[in-house]
């Protein structure tokens, strides 16, 4: 009798820790499912020690020394790549990833269409144009070519495009102002500046038929002279075909950006 008392209690035990279990399980909600393809947008967003730049405006001293009052800024941005939560890639078309920036003519944001759905977590992309994609020649690039040449983007054919046109006026401590000009990129196929910039984001950008997002990057202006390496104007103000200070300059240009927001649009 005292096998039968205790049976019963055991299986009014493992029913009642049963009910409990089932009563404090997390029950999951499967993710939308992501289907077919829309655009992804970036808007670059210029600063100038955190807040947003002023054209034409001197601001206080760097850590060299010097205060910068920049006239425009126009840069080169290409080869996109697009990584999702689980790391998978999408690269976008090579011969549609090359765009530019120009604070001069307000030309800030760029889109990528037909991008596949996805939940993407970081983008890469470079700055400048790469050396496979110089060595194809003009002909190939034509049109890219003559759109930069209008957005003072370019040198002659042989020297290339200029991956960064900054342009302005400095001073140091107390002396006079005096103009400065960073005309950077690489120098033909002798002396390679391209640089990649690879960026997490806060927060997934998602995409489908229904979705598309608009991400908003942000770009530090003073890093370009003042990041990893340290570049005094008043020691060479026209920076150009420079192969001590041009690379260093890229790689700073490599700390300047980050994602500041996503905006998700649903259609």
């Amino acid at each position: 009798m005292k096998k039968v008392y205790i049976l019963l209690f055991a299986v009014i035990a493992f029913v009642f820790t049963s009910c409990s279990s089932d009563d404090n399980a997390v029950v999951e909600v499967p993710e939308e499912v992501l289907e077919g393809t829309n655009s992804v947008s970036f808007v670059f967003n210029h600063q100038m020690f955190g807040e947003d730049i002023v054209y034409d405006q001197y601001y206080k001293e760097n850590s060299i020394g010097e205060s910068l009052n920049i006239t425009f800024l126009k840069y080169i941005v290409s080869n996109f790549v697009l990584i999702d939560e689980k790391g998978a890639e999408f690269t976008y078309k090579k011969d549609d990833s090359y765009f530019f920036v120009d604070s001069k003519t307000k030309d800030f944001k760029i889109t990528l269409n037909n991008v596949p759905a996805g939940r993407y977590s970081k983008v890469k992309f470079g700055v400048g144009v790469d050396q496979e994609k110089y060595l194809r020649g003009m002909e190939d690039q034509q049109e890219f070519w003559d759109l930069c040449k209008e957005h003072d983007l370019i040198w002659g054919w042989i020297t290339g495009y200029k991956f960064i046109n900054c342009q302005g006026l400095f001073k140091t401590g107390g002396q006079d102002e005096e103009g400065f000009q960073l005309h950077i990129g690489s120098h033909g196929s002798k002396l390679d500046n391209y640089k990649e910039v690879l960026l997490k984001s806060p927060q997934h950008f998602v995409v489908s038929a229904k979705h598309k997002s608009t991400v908003h990057v942000d770009l530090e202006v003073s890093k370009l002279l003042d990041s990893t390496h340290k570049i005094a104007l008043k020691e060479s103000p026209y920076i150009m075909i420079d192969a001590v200070r041009a690379p260093k300059i890229m790689q700073n240009a490599q700390t300047m950006f980050n994602i500041r927001s996503i905006v998700i649009d649903k259609e």
